[in-house]
Formats: C-alpha cells, structure tokens, sequence
C-alpha cells in the first residue's frame, strides 16, 4: 500500500503541476477542471474555495486512486507503464461517468469543448503512465 501511494503522489504532483500552469498562464481556458472540482465540491457540500478545490484534487489523486490501484494493479494488463495506462483509462471513465456529472456537467462532458475531453484523456493517461512507472520503480513490497 506504501508503495501506491508514493506512486500517486508522484504521478499527482506531475499533473497537478501542469494543472497548475495551465491556470495561472491561460493556456488552455477551456480547459479549467479546478472549475468543475469547485463544483463538485459545492453539490456534496464542501467548501468551493481554491484551497478547497487543490485538497480535494490532491485527496483524490493520492488517497483514492492510491488505495484504487493497489487493489486493481495485480489484475491489470501488463506491468509498469502498460498497466499505468490502463488504470489512467479506468480513471477517466470514472471522471466521466461519475465525476463530471456530479458536477454539473452532462456524461462524458459532452456540455464542454472537445478540447476538454481530449485534455482529460491525455492527462489520465499521463497520470497513469507516471503511476505504473514510478510503481514499478519501487519494486516488490
């Protein structure tokens, strides 16, 4: 289990990171997913601060996906990266089907730009790829 969650936080702080730069330049404005986290946590009553929305982006991405994946990774396709991969899928299926209508959006985000969905995609799948390298790194507990 350790070793899962230093493999998210590794692959969170990747994402978080170009999350974060994505915000503060402006790169992508179509693309603000701390928006749909305000959101969120709005509908299940947490606060919608920004500090809020980075604890609950953080909560998930290290707490949930870590715990997700330790108890997934054994039956998943492949080792490493390939594994990774697959599980960043499975998170953006789970962003999609439950994440993005619980705040607000329609399934799959079908409501926002198609620059939206393929962002999410790409970094799902960044985050999974960092996952199951870094998990893979750290060997056998």
């Amino acid at each position: 289990m350790a070793r899962a969650f230093f493999a998210t936080l590794i692959a969170t702080i990747a994402v978080t990171t170009l999350m974060y730069m994505n915000v503060r330049l402006d790169l992508y404005p179509e693309f603000d997913i701390l928006q749909d986290i305000e959101g969120f946590n709005a509908r299940i009553g947490l606060p919608a601060t920004e500090q809020a929305v980075w604890v609950t982006h953080l909560l998930i991405g290290i707490g949930l996906y870590g715990l997700v994946f330790a108890l997934l990774e054994p039956i998943l396709p492949g080792r490493g990266f390939a594994s990774g991969l697959w599980f960043g899928v499975l998170t953006w299926l789970a962003m999609m089907l439950v994440f993005m209508p619980m705040s607000g959006h329609e399934i799959f985000a079908l409501d926002l730009p198609p620059v939206f969905i393929t962002m999410t995609l790409g970094l799902n799948l960044l985050y999974g790829g960092i996952l199951g390298v870094s998990y893979a790194a750290f060997g056998d507990e």
